[in-house]
This record gives structure tokens, sequence and C-alpha cells, in this order.
């Protein structure tokens, strides 16, 4: 009889702490001015910290000892040769395989340029890019310190997923009277206003952490800002965190290329769009998430995708000559490869991850800008309660 009561008592926790997981941050705040990425029309380098910046990781083990560690970032993006950097020194630090790690990008237009990263945006002088080298290895420095302190911090937990609603993304591609296309508001098309939330707490039900997504660009405030600042992303992630003790907040976009915040101009702006993603993240866990039981699984893969012809060196120096702005800027980069003799690539491989977390949800991790159309598509094909989609992961190649 003893027994009997032992395992019925016992049994349940031991379901409970079937998973484990571990949160870790660090700041990633350049040391000196910088050169900013994500507005073509910047002269300077930054001018001081509005907000400072942080790289996060979340890693997860399932009942089986297979590990996964999510990192988030305030950045533009990860160009693919930082990324695999990061990733090899992982694998060898801490035997993480390399479709175990998922590293994503707020994508915040206020943050540091990275070496290799939107070169178009890189910085123009000597010593501005030598800055950027400085900056760039120390943040790779701060992404694996991270990514062990996360592994380090395995404990037992329960995972829930749920999905929350947050209203203030507006579609981009606004349509001129002569048909083409500008970036401007475009009330009716489309957009994700889901806010999906893993929730990560201690089997006793203490909140832990949560990892969150949202698809609008972090672009709240413009290429006139010269502070630092992680957006919309670091407002949410300081106003949950300070509304839920000891507990982080993990962002990573989602398939917001065609997507801007509706209101935008002033840090207020961004203010306004923190609380309400960090209100519509508390909503979503009052109501009963998916339980996340089962094995974790990983994949990466990378696969040609063809390239549309590029036009010819004629017609790049009548664009050079022409255009304005960031168009001449890309006219003369073109020109001065094939100057070079350097061929003008006609595919890419592009990188696809995706993380199983339990028997139902499915973590898709898409690269570069992509816009909403895709999560809206793979969310109805695969199910739209158990798929989970993001964009600017593990390599932010085009803009």
């Amino acid at each position: 009889m003893i027994s009997r009561v032992f395992l019925i008592l016992v049994f349940p926790a031991l379901l409970a702490a079937a998973w484990k997981a571990g949160v870790a941050e660090t700041h990633t705040t350049p040391r000196e001015p910088v050169w900013m990425s994500g507005y073509g029309n910047r002269t300077t380098p930054s001018q001081g910290v509005a907000q400072d910046l942080h790289a996060k990781a979340l890693a997860l083990e399932d009942p089986h000892g297979r590990r996964a560690v999510i990192v988030t970032t305030d950045l533009i993006g990860f160009s693919r040769a930082v990324a695999e950097r990061i990733a090899a020194r992982a694998h060898a630090e801490y035997r993480l395989s390399r479709e175990r790690l998922l590293l994503t990008s707020s994508h915040t237009h206020t943050g540091p340029a990275i070496a290799g990263n939107l070169p178009l945006m890189q910085p123009p002088t000597e010593g501005l890019q030598a800055g950027t080298a400085r900056y760039t290895r120390y943040l790779e420095d701060q992404v694996v310190q991270v990514i062990g302190q996360a592994l380090d911090d395995l404990t037992p937990a329960e995972l829930s997923y749920h999905i929350g609603r947050a209203g203030f993304a507006m579609n981009r591609r606004e349509r001129t009277p002569d048909g083409s296309i500008k970036l401007g508001d475009n009330p009716g098309g489309p957009v994700d206003h889901d806010v999906p939330v893993l929730r990560v707490a201690t089997p006793g039900g203490e909140l832990r952490a949560v990892l969150v997504s949202y698809a609008a660009h972090n672009t709240t405030l413009t290429g006139r800002h010269m502070e630092l600042h992680g957006d919309y992303a670091g407002e949410f992630q300081a106003a949950f965190e300070a509304g839920q003790a000891g507990a982080k907040a993990l962002f990573m976009l989602g398939c917001a290329g065609d997507a801007n915040p509706g209101a935008r101009g002033t840090l207020e702006d961004a203010q306004d769009h923190g609380r309400e993603l960090s209100n519509a993240v508390v909503a979503a866990m009052q109501t009963p998430g998916l339980a996340i039981d089962g094995p974790l699984r990983a994949s990466f893969e990378r696969f040609p995708i063809q390239l549309e012809p590029a036009p010819s060196e004629a017609e790049w120096r009548r664009r050079a000559a022409q255009a304005e702005g960031l168009d001449r800027q890309i006219a003369e980069y073109f020109l001065s490869k094939l100057r070079n003799g350097e061929p003008i690539p006609q595919t890419y491989d592009y990188p696809l991850q995706t993380l199983q977390l339990g028997d139902a949800l499915e973590l898709i991790a898409l690269s570069g800008e992509v816009t909403v159309g895709y999560a809206l598509q793979l969310k109805e094909r695969l199910g739209p309660k158990t798929t989970w989609v993001i964009g600017y992961a593990n390599d932010v190649m085009a803009y």
C-alpha cells in the first residue's frame, strides 16, 4: 500500500520535471560610438545609449537529454560568417550541434552594424570599419558566453505554448496611383497580429521566462534617432520584466518584411508598443496553453534559391548616373564587383531551421527579411495553433 501511495504522489512530479530549461542574459551594448545599421540616411556614428542592448539565451533539454539553445539579440541581424563562427565555438565548447543552436535578431534599426551584414549599410571609412570589427568580436564573445551560461542554468521546468494578440502591426507596402509600390501605410494589406508565447516555469508554477515573437519591424524609431536602443522589442522586454519580478523576456521577430508599427517616430510610440505587447503576453498566459511534452527534435538545412538575373553592366552604369540615395549605392556596389572581376551570384544557399518542441509545436526559423505571407501560409497548411514561424534567423542576407 505504501509503495502504491508513493507512486501516486511522486509520478506526477516526475512528469512535471521531465523537461529542463535554463535562461541567461548578457549586455551587448557597444563600448564606443559605432556605426548604426538599418537606415541609409545616417552620416555619423551613434551618439549615446538610450537603452542598453542584450543577448539572451534559452536552453532546453527534453526527457531524453537532447538539448537546444535559442539566442535572442537586440541586433539588425547576423551575417552568415558571424553566425557560423558562433556556432563553431558553441560546438567546440559545449558540444552543441548546429541544428540545435538558433540565432535570432530583433532587427532593431537603432542598433550597431555587424561585420559582413547588409554591406551597403556598412561604415564608410576604414576607421569606422575597424570599430565595427571590434564590436563584432565583442558580440561573438558575449553570445558564446551566454549560451554556456544558459546550459549551466538547466533545471526542471514546465513548458506551455500560448497565443495572444497585439494590434499595432501595419502593412507597409503602399500602392501608388501609377501602380508601383512604396514604403508607406497599407491598412488593407496582410498582417499577422498573433503573439506566440512559450511560457517557461518551475515545476511549482513560478514563471522563469517567456519567449515571444511578433511580426512588425523594429522601426518605431527612425533614421534621425542616433542613440542606441532596442526599439519596441527592447521596451517590451523592459516592461514585461518590470511587472514579472525575476522572469526574463526574450523576443524574436516574426515575418515582418512588409509590416511596420502603425505609429512611428517617437520614443513614446516605442514604449506604447512595448507595453501593448507585454500586456498581450500576460493576457495570453491567463488562458490554457498547449503543454509541451515529448521529444525535442531539430533540423538545419541549406538549399539553393535561384536569384533573378542581374542587370547588365550598362544598366548598372545607367542607374549609377541617374539614381539617387540607396539605389545609386546599389548600382555602384555591383559596378565595383564587375570591375574587380567578381561574378554576381546567381543562387544563394538559404538556411532553414526547425525545432519541434514536444509532440505538437513546431518552430520554423526562416532567414532574411521574410514577408508575412510565408507565415500565414505555413500556419494555414500546418496548423495555426501548433506552428510558430519567425524570420531574421541565423543569416540576414538581404534587406
